[in-house]
């Protein structure tokens, strides 16, 4: 298991731990409205909590299916569309440097306009290969769209 599926499994127990609060707060509040005299069979449901390994096994059936959702079509579309843009972000703000750099003293910021104009190839190399893989993606995701095929 990778670190970073043990942060995201990590965050999504936190989330189930949080609903499941809410869940207990909830039946608490539903139990508290149906105190007394009542008819019956219409108060809720007894609550019952779910464990602790139910909500780390909860967590981790909803990493696979956001990384099973990331590995096919759509999921890796959009996952390159917000790469790209990400990338262009970054790409403008490094030119916003550069521009800013050479704007205030070409020749006293040159290594800072030589440091913005290496970052903005960088990003622009990322922002290539995201768009590539968007179009990739969206050939796929074309190709599973067509019926009959």
């Amino acid at each position: 298991m990778h670190a970073s599926e043990v942060t995201e499994i990590a965050t999504l127990f936190a989330a189930e731990l949080q609903a499941e609060q809410r869940r207990e707060a909830w039946a608490r509040q539903a139990a508290a409205r149906h105190a007394g005299v009542c008819w019956s069979g219409l108060g809720p449901a007894p609550y019952e909590p779910r464990d602790r390994d139910a909500l780390l096994n909860e967590a981790k059936d909803k990493l696979a299916r956001r990384q099973a959702w990331l590995e096919g079509a759509a999921g890796g579309f959009l996952s390159a569309v917000v790469k790209a843009q990400l990338a262009a972000r970054m790409a403008h703000e490094a030119a916003e440097r550069a521009r800013a750099a050479c704007s205030r003293d070409a020749m006293g910021e040159a290594a800072a306009c030589a440091s913005a104009a290496e970052e903005l190839a960088a990003h622009a190399h990322t922002l290539l290969a995201s768009a590539q893989a968007a179009r990739n993606a969206a050939v796929r995701l074309a190709e599973l769209s067509r019926p009959g095929d």
